[in-house]
C-alpha cells in the first residue's frame, strides 16, 4: 500500500467520523437546551402552584379578617374600641386595630397619647395614610407582581375571580316592593399593601354606607408568613431549592440543600398577588443550570469515546492491512530472491559438473579449480537452505538448540579457515584478534556457526569495497564478545533500527545490486537471543559496519 493510497485511506476514515461526531455533539446541544427549558418550564409551573397557594391563603386570612370586622355589632365608639382590643389580644394574626373617621382622622388608637410603643410604632408608619395624604385603596399594579417571562400569572387572577364568584349570594327581593338595596346597608373595604421600615405590611379596613368610620385591622406579617410556609414541600428534589423571597429580594424561607447567595440565578420565579413584590423562586442546586451539564458532559465524553473508537479500530485495521501487504510483498520478493540465489549456485554446479563428467577438462589444476567452485557452491547454497530453514522453524518456535561444550575460538578458526578463500576472492584482507586461550561456552555449535556465517556473508557481499574484515574475540564479565566490522559503505542511520528486521534490507545502489533475501541478520539475532545472548550493530570506528555477538559463558537462556 503506497503512501498516498494510505493517507488518502485515513482521511476517508477520519473526515466522516468526525463529522459524524460534531453532528451528534450538535445534536446534544440541542438536546441539552431542550432539556433545560422543559426543566425551566416544569421549575415555573411548581413555582407558580405554590405561589398560587400561598396567595389562597392568604387571600383567606383576608376574608376572614374583614368577614369578623363586618360582624362585630355597631356600637360607640368606644364599645367598638374595645371590642377591636378584645379581638386584637385573642387572634395572633391582628397586629393592630384602628377606628378612623372621615373628617376626624384616626379616633383609635389616640394618635396625641398611643398606649404603647407599639401603637406609636403604627400611628408612625401610617401617618400619611390616616392623614389622607395618601388613597385608601392602592395603584392596580400594588396588588400584584408580574410574573417572570414564561409564567402563567393568570393563573392566580382566574382562581381568584371563581373564589369570589363563588362566595357571591344572590339578591333577595322585598315582598313589600322596597328595594333591594335597603334589605342591607352598602359596605366598602378594601386592603391596603403598605411599605414601611423597608417591610411589607398589610392593612385591611371596612366602611358602611352612612356612617363615616372606618374599622380596620394590621396583619402581623411574621404570624401570617410562618402559617404560610406549610406551602412549600417538606422534601423537595434533590436537584431543586424552594426559596420565599421577601421585597429586597432577601431569603425569608427555603427548603433545599442550596446555599443562596445574591449572585445565584433562579431557574424560575413566581410573584404572590396578595404580598406585593414577594415572590416564590426555584433554585438548581448544582452550578449548572437545571440539568447541571452533566448530560452534555455525560454526552460529549461518550461521543468522545465513540470517535476514537472509531478511529483507534479502523486505524488498527488500516495497520493491519498495510502490514499484510507489506508482509505478502515480501515474501513475494523473497520467493523471487530465494529462487534467483538458489538457482545461481544450482546453474554454476550443473554447469561444471557436466564439464567434468564429460572429461572435457583434462589439466589437473583446473579439474581441482572446478572441485572448489562446485564445493563452494555447495556451501553457499547449503548456507541458503539453512537460512530458510532456520525462518521457517523460528517463526513456528519449533527451532531446537543442542548444548554442548563449544570451544567459540577453535569455532572461529575453523570458520574463517573454511571463508578464506571467498574472502580473498572478493579482494578483502582478513585481520583476526583472537585469544589464543580456549574460549569455552555451552552452546548450540550449528546455530553459532549459522550467526557468524551470516555475519561474514553480510560483510562479503557489502562491504567488499572497504578491503578488510575484522574479526575479534574478547572476554567481558560473563560473557565472550565476537566482534566482526569492516570499513564498507556502512549502514546508514535511518536504517539501524530496521536491520534486523525480517525481509529488511537498505535500499541502496550497493544493496539493489546484491541479491539476497533479507533474512540473514534476522535470524542471527533469533538465533542469539535463543542461546541467551545478543547481537547488535553498532557503527565502526573508521566508518562501515559492526556487529557485536555477546555468548554467554556458562550457555544460561
Amino acid at each position: 500500500m503506497t503512501r498516498l493510497r494510505l493517507i488518502t485511506t485515513w482521511l476517508l476514515l477520519l473526515i466522516p467520523t468526525l463529522l459524524l461526531g460534531l453532528g451528534a455533539l450538535y445534536l446534544l446541544k440541542g438536546e441539552e437546551t431542550r432539556l433545560a427549558s422543559s426543566a425551566k418550564a416544569a421549575a415555573g409551573d411548581r413555582s407558580t402552584a405554590i405561589a398560587g397557594n400561598i396567595d389562597l391563603a392568604v387571600a383567606e386570612v383576608k376574608d376572614g379578617l374583614l368577614e369578623t370586622l363586618r360582624t362585630l355589632p355597631r356600637a360607640s365608639l368606644a364599645r367598638e374600641a374595645d371590642q377591636l382590643e378584645e379581638w386584637k389580644r385573642g387572634n395572633p394574626l391582628v397586629r393592630n386595630v384602628f377606628i378612623w373617621e372621615t373628617g376626624h382622622g384616626l379616633r383609635y388608637p389616640d394618635p396625641e397619647m398611643p398606649s404603647s410603643d407599639e401603637e406609636a410604632d403604627f400611628i408612625r408608619r401610617y401617618r400619611a395614610l390616616f392623614a389622607s395624604q395618601t388613597p385608601w385603596q392602592g395603584p392596580p399594579g400594588d396588588s400584584a407582581v408580574n410574573n417572570s417571562p414564561g409564567q402563567a400569572s393568570n393563573i392566580l387572577l382566574e382562581r381568584r375571580e371563581l373564589r369570589e364568584l363563588a362566595k357571591q349570594a344572590p339578591a333577595m327581593a322585598d315582598v313589600s316592593g322596597a328595594p333591594a338595596s335597603d334589605a342591607a346597608p352598602a359596605v366598602t373595604n378594601g386592603w391596603r399593601p403598605w411599605f414601611a421600615d423597608n417591610s411589607l405590611h398589610l392593612i385591611g379596613w371596612y366602611e358602611w354606607t352612612g356612617r363615616p368610620l372606618r374599622i380596620g385591622v394590621e396583619v402581623e406579617m411574621m404570624a401570617l408568613l410562618s402559617r404560610l410556609l406549610g406551602n412549600f414541600p417538606a422534601e423537595p428534589p434533590y436537584t431543586e431549592t424552594y426559596a420565599l423571597l421577601d421585597g429586597n429580594g432577601a431569603v425569608f424561607h427555603q427548603v433545599g440543600r442550596l446555599e443562596i447567595t445574591p449572585s445565584s440565578q433562579p431557574l424560575a420565579t413566581a410573584a404572590i398577588a396578595g404580598l406585593p413584590h414577594w415572590r416564590v423562586a426555584v433554585y438548581a442546586n448544582s452550578t449548572d443550570g437545571a440539568t447541571g451539564g452533566s448530560f452534555l458532559l455525560l454526552g460529549s465524553l461518550l461521543v468522545g469515546i465513540f470517535v476514537v473508537a472509531i478511529l483507534f479500530g479502523g486505524s488498527l485495521l488500516l495497520w493491519q492491512a498495510h502490514r499484510n501487504q507489506v508482509d505478502a510483498w515480501q515474501k513475494t520478493s523473497f520467493v523471487s530472491s530465494v529462487s534467483h540465489e538458489l538457482k545461481t549456485p544450482l546453474t554454476t554446479i550443473r554447469m561444471y559438473a557436466e564439464l567434468l563428467g564429460e572429461k572435457r577438462i583434462e589439466d589437473p589444476d583446473k579439474q581441482r579449480r572446478y572441485l572448489q567452485v562446485i564445493i563452494r557452491e555447495s556451501q553457499r547454497l547449503t548456507r541458503l537452505v539453512n537460512n530458510v530453514l532456520d525462518f521457517s522453524r523460528l517463526e513456528q518456535g519449533r527451532r531446537k538448540f543442542t548444548r554442548e561444550e563449544v570451544d567459540l575460538a577453535a569455532l572461529l578458526h575453523g570458520l574463517l579457515d573454511n571463508q578464506l578463500v571467498r574472502i580473498e576472492e572478493a579482494g578483502m584482507q582478513l585481520a583476526r584478534q583472537i585469544e589464543a586461550s580456549p574460549a569455552v561456552v555451552e552452546s548450540d555449535r550449528d546455530a553459532l556457526e549459522q550467526i557468524v556465517l551470516n555475519l561474514i556473508d553480510n560483510a562479503i557481499k557489502y562491504a567488499a569495497a572497504g578491503k578488510l574484515l575484522r574479526v575479534e574475540l574478547q572476554p567481558q564479565q560473563g560473557c565472550w564478545l565476537v566482534r566482526i566490522s569492516d570499513q564498507g559503505p556502512g549502514i546508514p542511520s535511518a536504517h539501524r533500527q530496521q536491520v534486523f528486521d525480517k525481509f529488511h534490507r537498505v535500499d541502496t545502489s550497493l544493496t539493489a545490486r546484491q541479491q539476497g533475501s533479507g533474512l540473514g541478520l534476522s535470524i542471527a539475532r533469533q538465533l542469539a537471543e535463543g542461546l541467551g545472548g545478543a547481537l547488535v550493530f553498532c557503527p565502526g570506528s573508521n566508518g562501515g559496519a559492526c556487529f557485536e555477538l555477546t555468548v554467554p559463558m556458562g550457555g544460561e537462556a
